[in-house]
Formats: C-alpha cells, sequence, structure tokens
C-alpha cells in the first residue's frame, strides 16, 4: 500500500469533517472579527474560562482577560491589525486569562491573521500554562533552596576556619568563648546565645551574647532546672519551640526566670550539653525571639558548636599544663645553672676570703694576687646572676642596649671560665629585637664553648652595630678543634648557626688546632 498517496488526501472532506477537527483541538481556540467582537470559540476554549459559546458571541475578545489589562490589549490589538506581517502560528507570548468565577489562569497566546472574502478575523490559540509555570515556580524554589543550602555550608565552613584559627591563637579562653558564642548565635538566627559551666552542681553563665543584663544576674540554675538543667541532666539536646508552653512550670525562681525571657522577647530555647572527655563541663544555650521550629540541621549544629567549645576548653586546659611544664622545666635550668656556675664561684670566693686574714700576714704579694681573683670572682657571681635574672625575664633581652648584655655576658664568662674575656662594641643604633636576641644567644653559646672545653687564655667579643647592619665576632685563643670530626650538635653550632639563618644572617666557623676559634656572624638588613 502506497502511504504517500495516503496522506495526500485531506484529513477531512466536508465542514463538518473540518468542524469537529477544530472542535475536538487540545488547544482554546478563539476568533474574532476587526472590532474585537468574538465570532468563534471551540469546546476546548469554553472549558478553559468556563463561559458558554453563547455567553462569548459577540462579547468583546477582552471579556478572557483581567480588566486591568484591556486597555493595553486593545492598543496591542489594533496595532497588530495594522502590520502587514502576522505574528507566525505557535509563536506565543505568556499572558494572563480570567476564568468566569473570578480566578487568573496563566496562558500561552499565538495569534495569526485569516482573511475570509472581503473580511479578516484574528484568531488566537491558546494554551493553559499551569501546570508548565507551576514546575517551573517547583523548580525556581528548588534552585533558591539548594543556593540557600550551600550558601549556609559556606557560612558554617568560614566558622570553622574562624573557630579553627582561634583555637590555635594565643587568645585567652575567655575571647575563644566568645567568639564561638557569637558564631553560634549568627548562623543558627538566633537572637542571644551563652555557655553555662558546672561547678558544683550549679549552672553558672560563663559567657553570652545579647542576653539581658537582667537575666544574666539572675542565672545560676541546678542541675535538672531550665532547658540546661535538663540537657545536662539527661545528656541530650533539649528543644523549646514556644516558651509560653512552659512558663507556670517548675519551682518559683524557674518561672521568674522564664517570664524574664518572654519579656524580653524570647519566646524559644535550644539548650545542648557540653561534654569533655566523658565529663559534663555545662551546656550551650541558643535564645530565640519568636517561635521556633527547630530541624536536625539546627540540632546537629549547635551540637558542632558545642564541640567547638569542648575542644576550646580542652586546649586551654592542655596548653596551661605545656606551660606549667614549661615554668617547671626553665626553673630546674635556672637552679641547676644557679648551682653550677654561681654556686661554685661564690664558693671559690668564701675560701680565698677565709684564708686572706692569714696570708695577708705571710705574703703581702700573694695577697694581693688572691685579692684580685676575689674581686673578679664576686664580678663573675653578680654577672650570672644578672644574666639569670634576664632569662627570668626574657623581654628585658629588647629592652638593655647591646652592648651591656655582651659585657655582661663576658664578665660571666670571665668570673667561671678564670680567664680575661675583652669585650669591644662599635656603634650604639638600636636593633631589631629578633636580631639583638638572636646575637645574644650566639654569644652566650660561644663563651660558653670558651669556658668549657677551649682550654683558652682569653677571648675577645666584637661586635659593629649600623642602622641596617650588625657584624659579631666571638675569637678565642685555645685548642680550637678539627671541623670534620666534630658533631655541630656537640658544641652546640648547629644551634647557633639556626638562630644566625632565622634572622638571615651569614655565620661562619674558622677553627684550627692549637690556634683557636673565630665564630662570625653577618647581619644585614632586608630592603
Amino acid at each position: 500500500m502506497d502511504n504517500s498517496a495516503a496522506f495526500s488526501q485531506p484529513l477531512w472532506g466536508t465542514q463538518k469533517d473540518l468542524q469537529q477537527f477544530i472542535e475536538a483541538a487540545p488547544l482554546g481556540i478563539v476568533t474574532t472579527n476587526q472590532a474585537g467582537e468574538i465570532v468563534f470559540v471551540n469546546r476546548r476554549l469554553e472549558t478553559m474560562f468556563g463561559y458558554s459559546r453563547e455567553e462569548l458571541l459577540g462579547q468583546p475578545v477582552e471579556i478572557l482577560i483581567p480588566v486591568r489589562f484591556h486597555d493595553s490589549h486593545v492598543k496591542y490589538r489594533h496595532e497588530y491589525q495594522q502590520t502587514t506581517l502576522g505574528r507566525p502560528m505557535g509563536a506565543g507570548m505568556d499572558l494572563v486569562g480570567q476564568h468566569k468565577n473570578g480566578t487568573q489562569v496563566p496562558i500561552e497566546v499565538g495569534l495569526s491573521m485569516l482573511t475570509i472574502g472581503s473580511e479578516t478575523y484574528i484568531q488566537a490559540l491558546i494554551t493553559d500554562i499551569t501546570i508548565r509555570q507551576q514546575t517551573q515556580e517547583r523548580l525556581e524554589q528548588r534552585v533558591q533552596e539548594r543556593t540557600q543550602e550551600i550558601e549556609r555550608r559556606r557560612q558554617v565552613s568560614d566558622s570553622l576556619r574562624g573557630i579553627l584559627r582561634e583555637l590555635n591563637s594565643n587568645n585567652s579562653l575567655s575571647a575563644v568563648l566568645n567568639y564561638i558564642v557569637k558564631q553560634a548565635g549568627q548562623l543558627l538566627s538566633a537572637k542571644a546565645s551563652a555557655i553555662f559551666r558546672l561547678i558544683e552542681q550549679e549552672l553558672v553563665l560563663q559567657t553570652s551574647q545579647n542576653l539581658p543584663y537582667a537575666y544574666v544576674q539572675v542565672a545560676h540554675l541546678t542541675i535538672g532546672e531550665g532547658a540546661i538543667g535538663e540537657a545536662v541532666l539527661s545528656g541530650e539536646p533539649v528543644l523549646v519551640p514556644d516558651l509560653t508552653q512552659r512558663i507556670g512550670h517548675g519551682s518559683d525562681k524557674t518561672h521568674a526566670r522564664r517570664q524574664m525571657l518572654f519579656d524580653h522577647g524570647y519566646q524559644a530555647v535550644l539548650a545542648v550539653p557540653l561534654r569533655i572527655k566523658n565529663t559534663l563541663y555545662g551546656g550551650i544555650v541558643l535564645y530565640y525571639d519568636e517561635k521556633w521550629q527547630f530541624t536536625a540541621e539546627d540540632i546537629e549544629l549547635a551540637v558542632t558548636f558545642g564541640d567547638q567549645v569542648a575542644l576550646a576548653i580542652e586546649n586551654a586546659r592542655m596548653r596551661t599544663q605545656v606551660e606549667r611544664a614549661a615554668v617547671a622545666a626553665e626553673r630546674s635550668r635556672l637552679a641547676r645553672d644557679l648551682h653550677d656556675s654561681v654556686t661554685q664561684t661564690l664558693f671559690s670566693a668564701s675560701v680565698i676570703a677565709e684564708v686572706l686574714p692569714r696570708l695577708w700576714k705571710k705574703n703581702l704579694a700573694e695577697s694581693e694576687r688572691r685579692v684580685e681573683e676575689l674581686r673578679q670572682l664576686t664580678r663573675g657571681a653578680l654577672a650570672e646572676m644578672r644574666t639569670l635574672l634576664l632569662e627570668l625575664r626574657p623581654a628585658t633581652l629588647t629592652e638593655v642596649p647591646l652592648g651591656d648584655l655582651l659585657r655582661q655576658l663576658g664578665e660571666a664568662t670571665a668570673g667561671r671560665a678564670k680567664i680575661p674575656i675583652t669585650v669591644e662594641l662599635e656603634g650604639k643604633t638600636r636593633l631589631l629585637p629578633d636580631v639583638q636576641v638572636a646575637l645574644y644567644r650566639i654569644t652566650q653559646e660561644a663563651l660558653n664553648n670558651v669556658a668549657k672545653h677551649a682550654n683558652a687564655t682569653g677571648a675577645v667579643v666584637r661586635a659593629t652595630v649600623q642602622p641596617r647592619s650588625a657584624i659579631l665576632s666571638i675569637q678565642d685563643d685555645g685548642t680550637g678543634f678539627k671541623w670534620a670530626g666534630v658533631e655541630p650538635r656537640h658544641l652546640g653550632l648547629k644551634i647557633m648557626q639556626e638562630r644566625a639563618e632565622a634572622i638571615r644572617a651569614d655565620f661562619s666557623v674558622d677553627s684550627q688546632l692549637e690556634h683557636g676559634t673565630t665564630i662570625r656572624v653577618v647581619w644585614q638588613r632586608d630592603s
């Protein structure tokens, strides 16, 4: 069978067939004359707008649109009739139609010009796009919700990064907790927030944001009292979506506190317990100025902030332990240095002082030599004590001129090693604090080597200080050493080199057997 021959025939044979075809069309069809009066509608258009055909025929086409659009539609219709190029069929416009009952319907309209004999008509094909528009609105809503979700997750991520920076900073625990409680309030859209600490069965307010002063004064609760007391007692988050439902319940104090919150505009509360290594520490509370339907995400985020609070407290505790351990270690080191240097020096001085009266009568020359030795020992002990005091107050290392610091080190070493130490300084320019401390520490380490290992008869410390540079050298006439045969850590050389590198200075060591050692540091300030 030849299908092409079948398709070449018209689908209708009579005007009746054409009428049935138009009536069965899934689109609403309306035809108007040049005056804008309706001359034809199909069955679909009757269903779409709720009018019968008899009610529409002869009426202006504006009956199908809201009143507020009538004038603009009449103007557009006249302009459309005057143009020689009509819109092609199917090219639609999104408009608003009005049902007979007054409800408005989103529609898409396509227009075309139709000429029959001497009359010209406008034919409109109308599609109800309610479902399409609803689908589009749902899609847009989902996109908006997804965008809001992404934005909130970004805010949470930024907040957690900020908290991490705070945790790794040297800020006090109070400052860190204030930062966390502020972030919790902002991200959870709460009007106020607070952290309570459990102290001897009582929950005491530790820090808060935006709580009324009157409430802060009475915010001391027992376990089980209020939302935070219940959270601590149960170990689970407690949600109060509507605070008014709890007013009047509990003790008089609890009722008064809830009433105070309500009077200040708070209507909902979320409380989360804080645990530190399975020990209850207290809780974090969020206060809302309207009734609130808490979501699983709200609760999860509140618990996350609670974990951050616990981490901050634990970090502060560990930091305190480390600081105490460091203080104890420093005290032990100072005590050891005091015993190794000052105590021995003073013991030697006391022995000389005891024998001087008897020696003075027998040998005047020897007595005078011993007196000079005693003077050197006491000056060395005094210098050692000053050095130890500097260790107790490290900030002094940047306040005292470099020349005074180096002379003090020289006197201390001279008293300890019983050899002359000469200190020469050129220039009075103040150095950067980190540079001065580095040069002081390098000199200290080098003179310790002179006293302990060099077997020297003397040493010279030279420092030349200029506005943008400094040169330091420590030279002794001791036994020296072979660089290849000595591990740097044995003489503190590695430590000295690292201190020099920290200030971007050049560090060098020149040592030969029986010809002494020279340590040299050259620093230049970067432009």
